[in-house]
């Protein structure tokens, strides 16, 4: 069986937990060489670890999507470890706990804006130098379904994701002519650690958000891993400056 991704680098961000780690691992069973980041060195320490268990190589830092610093020395890592990234998942984020638009501290605000939104521009920012020489590369950013509709009580949240929808419709289209693609994945909600923090022990708010969905459920990483996997790779060869839901049906309601 052919392996997507064998001989090629592929780099993630947010790589230490959830989406990431499922990305991570999707793609080191399909060959990939990963670089990982993430500001939790004990989650990286464990994908490391299980990427070991699937027999793909990795090496990974400590970074900070708010820190250029640290997005550009990931990357070069990455690059004397096993040569550029040729896949890159602009996946780190956070997501706060509801509050209405007027309570919300312009501190908080201004973070969603600069972890979700500036963060992912500082990764394209990181990579595509090196993908501009080389004439290819391939970049998924993790949106969110929040990125499409509203959400009460989650406005800078919402407010980062489309941003980072329109981030990457105009970085796709000044890069296309490079050989270069950009795209994102919008998942809804998914069991990730991240919704843990946001709703904990709450089961009545969990049951009727998943009611609230036509399939009756979240998703999982790894249905969301391999959406993004399928961006990443060859087989999405004529596909860019898009997004892809995966939701449930939740956005055809």
């Amino acid at each position: 069986m052919k392996l997507e991704f064998e001989g090629k680098t592929v780099l993630v961000t947010g790589a230490s937990a959830g989406i990431g780690r499922a990305i991570a691992l999707a793609a080191g069973r399909a060959g990939a060489r990963l670089v990982l980041g993430d500001i939790s060195e004990a989650g990286l320490v464990e994908t490391a670890a299980q990427l070991k268990q699937l027999g793909a190589e990795s090496v990974w830092a400590i970074c900070d999507v708010r820190k250029q610093a640290d997005l550009d020395a990931l990357f070069t890592k990455g690059a004397h470890s096993f040569g550029h990234a040729d896949v890159v998942f602009a996946n780190a984020g956070i997501l706060g706990k509801p509050v209405d638009v007027w309570e919300q501290s312009e501190a908080d605000f201004m973070t969603h804006l600069d972890v979700n939104l500036a963060g992912t521009w500082r990764t394209f920012k990181a990579a595509l130098p090196k993908m501009i020489e080389r004439k290819s590369g391939t970049m998924v950013a993790t949106a969110s379904v929040a990125g499409l509709v509203g959400a009460s009580g989650l406005a800078a949240y919402v407010a980062s994701k489309h941003g980072m929808l329109g981030l990457v419709k105009s970085t796709a289209l000044n890069v296309a002519k490079h050989g270069i693609r950009v795209n994102a994945i919008c998942p809804h909600m998914v069991d990730t650690p991240m919704l843990d923090r946001l709703f904990g022990d709450d089961a009545a708010i969990r049951d009727a958000l998943k009611a609230m969905n036509p399939m009756g459920r979240n998703a999982s990483c790894e249905e969301v891993a391999e959406a993004a996997i399928f961006l990443g790779s060859s087989r999405s060869g004529y596909i860019t400056g898009t997004h892809l839901a995966i939701d449930g049906g939740h956005i055809a309601q």
